[in-house]
């Protein structure tokens, strides 16, 4: 098998391999402790099963708020700054639920655990976006999708070998060492980014200090395409990863299946991911993003029709094996969007707002990760887990033609951005700049840099 990720890897920039190993540190630490936050607050910290399932959403709420919060913050102040202060932040807040005896004590620790979160997937996303263009911009998402499930996966293992409910200071200690890996991965990051002037100093002229000096979120969501992108985010969101660790399982505990097939089934899970992107990372990385993107709402209507015949199924072998191949089939749709997503919202930014377009972005993953639980438990409170499977199955394939209807609105034509004295314009053609180029007697290729973006595909 040829591991193209190998070789692409090896041809990312120093500094980006540096963020990817800061990412895999933290990951790895995540991993620890992901799978027993309820647990732990309920067998071991005494607190009802509906006060732990709270704490869950107060984390997503804060999360929701996070990503907008560093994205300005980075295009006003600086990302290496707002790297430092939400893996502070996250330190904090994972250490935190290893003092909890309280419910307010697991609140503030939810609260500072949230905002980081939601903070982080800017941040990753920014500056990975900020060292990268074209294929290895595409490439480079890829490959931290991978150390993330890889590091994750790591943890999980370890975390459940060490585990104990009977000893509370092994959770304890989880905790810690979880909030340790976001220091160690906070100083890994820091140092990769590197010194940095103000960003309005260190800007591409006047056109930066102008958009960093309008620094609301209204410039932003001025985009039409970007908003387009947004409301594709949502909709995924909520027909696939919004359920994958709520709804799929409750599915699974409806019909009365083995808890050990869910277990099984996000280790096919995981490992279809990895191997994905080992195998297959510079043809993925060479696809447009939109067309990416109708792949995974197919391939996420295929694993609720999967998920549909298990419901419908009577034999217990049968079952678990279609939640399993639906759980290795959804992987196929998480591999491809991980690097779809980041990569377009990332072609339609300028520098001067890249931090604002990766915050609405993380907004709008949040917002879909909160929705989609909700939904889902709505269509499993009659008992029957059926229509959960019929209504998302057909929400995933609706998205389809959304994705590929976004790619002809968002071709893959260049487009200028330009920045008038009232702030960053988003919405010009290249097309609307051939008088200025004929005037100035310069070519279209003299203005071939960094300005000028992809909308829907890669170079």
């Amino acid at each position: 098998m040829n591991i193209q990720s190998v070789a692409a890897l090896r041809k990312l920039p120093p500094r980006t391999r540096a963020v990817m190993g800061a990412n895999l540190i933290s990951a790895v630490g995540t991993g620890l402790v992901q799978p027993f936050l309820v647990l732990y607050l309920t067998q071991v910290r005494g607190l009802s099963v509906g006060t732990a399932t709270a704490i869950i959403s107060v984390i997503a709420a804060a999360s929701l708020v996070g990503g907008p919060l560093a994205g300005r913050l980075a295009d006003g102040f600086g990302v290496r700054g707002t790297a430092a202060a939400a893996m502070t932040s996250a330190a904090v807040g994972t250490a935190g639920f290893a003092l909890v005896t309280e419910v307010w004590g697991a609140v503030l620790a939810g609260l500072a655990y949230g905002l980081a979160h939601g903070a982080m997937l800017s941040v990753w996303n920014i500056v990975i976006a900020e060292r990268t263009d074209g294929e290895t911009r595409s490439t480079a998402f890829g490959l931290q999708f991978v150390a993330l499930n890889a590091g994750v996966g790591l943890g999980g293992v370890l975390g459940g070998i060490f585990a104990s409910t009977a000893d509370p200071g092994r959770f304890q200690l989880l905790y810690v060492c979880d909030g340790l890996s976001f220091l160690v991965a906070g100083a890994v990051l820091v140092l990769a980014i590197g010194r940095q002037r103000d960003p309005v100093a260190a800007g591409k002229g006047s056109a930066r200090a102008s958009a960093t000096g309008h620094r609301g979120y209204g410039v932003v969501l001025r985009d039409p395409g970007l908003l387009k992108v947004l409301a594709l985010t949502v909709a995924l969101m909520v027909v696939g990863y919004g359920q994958l660790e709520s709804s799929i399982p409750g599915l699974v505990a409806v019909r009365g299946m083995d808890a050990r097939i869910m277990a099984w089934a996000f280790v096919a899970n995981t490992c279809c991911i990895v191997l994905i992107q080992f195998a297959a990372i510079t043809r993925i990385s060479r696809a447009r993003p939109a067309a990416l993107l109708a792949v995974t709402a197919a391939t996420w209507a295929g694993c609720w029709l999967l998920l549909l015949l298990a419901t419908v199924s009577e034999r217990t072998a049968l079952e678990a094996g279609l939640v399993i191949g639906a759980l290795a089939v959804f992987a196929v749709g998480e591999a491809l969007l991980a690097v779809a997503l980041p990569t377009l919202v990332n072609n339609l930014a300028h520098d001067a707002v890249r931090g604002r377009y990766n915050g609405a972005y993380s907004a709008a993953m949040s917002a879909g990760l909160v929705m989609g639980p909700l939904l889902g438990g709505r269509l499993l409170a009659d008992g029957h887990a059926w229509p959960l499977a019929v209504v998302l199955g057909l929400g995933a394939l609706a998205c389809v033609p959304g994705a590929l209807l976004l790619g002809r609105q968002l071709p893959e034509a260049r487009r200028v951005v330009r920045v008038s004295g009232n702030g960053y314009d988003p919405g010009h053609e290249k097309a609307a700049d051939a008088g200025n180029e004929e005037a100035s007697g310069e070519s279209p290729e003299a203005h071939d840099q960094p300005g000028r973006l992809e909308s829907g595909g890669v170079r």
